[in-house]
């Protein structure tokens, strides 16, 4: 597969070599002939805009610099977020919105999805609540921008 748009019912992208991804949906898997970076930038091109459009948006709104969770798509609040440098190539995304629980395994974490698929990810499990945090951080601050931008019209 050649281009995979990302989704509210995709869980996850996982590099699997310098090449090739494993994208993980509720009720599917793909392999996608792209790096897990490509993946992310073709979607948020395909939604309206640039991973690094994205990317400098988040940062300027959450005011950090590093470990940026991405809104994807904005009107299904479409929120990945890394599990290492989005530079590193085998950083991760993780839906912050398909999150059921996390629960610590020696140095990773087990993520539990919505749909109970649950994979193990070589992240702490302070690294993903932080990254829940900053997540749901963006998520509201762009709902409350939305809200307001709403109300001026």
């Amino acid at each position: 597969m050649n281009f995979y748009e990302i989704n509210e019912e995709t869980l996850a992208i996982i590099p699997i070599d310098y090449e090739k991804t494993k994208v993980i949906e509720l009720n599917n898997e793909y392999i996608v002939d792209k790096k897990a970076y490509q993946v992310m930038d073709e979607s948020c091109q395909y939604y309206g805009s640039t991973y690094k459009g994205r990317l400098t948006a988040a940062k300027k709104i959450l005011e950090c610099a590093y470990k940026i969770p991405i809104l994807v798509e904005e009107t299904q609040s479409i929120i990945f977020f890394p599990t290492k440098s989005s530079l590193e190539e085998d950083c991760c995304w993780i839906n912050f919105n398909q999150i059921k629980k996390i629960e610590k395994r020696n140095n990773d974490t087990l993520v539990t999805f919505n749909n109970n698929k649950e994979i193990l990810f070589d992240i702490s499990k302070l690294s993903i609540e932080n990254q829940i945090s900053r997540s749901t951080r963006l998520g509201y601050l762009i709902q409350q921008r939305l809200k307001k931008q709403q109300n001026i019209n």
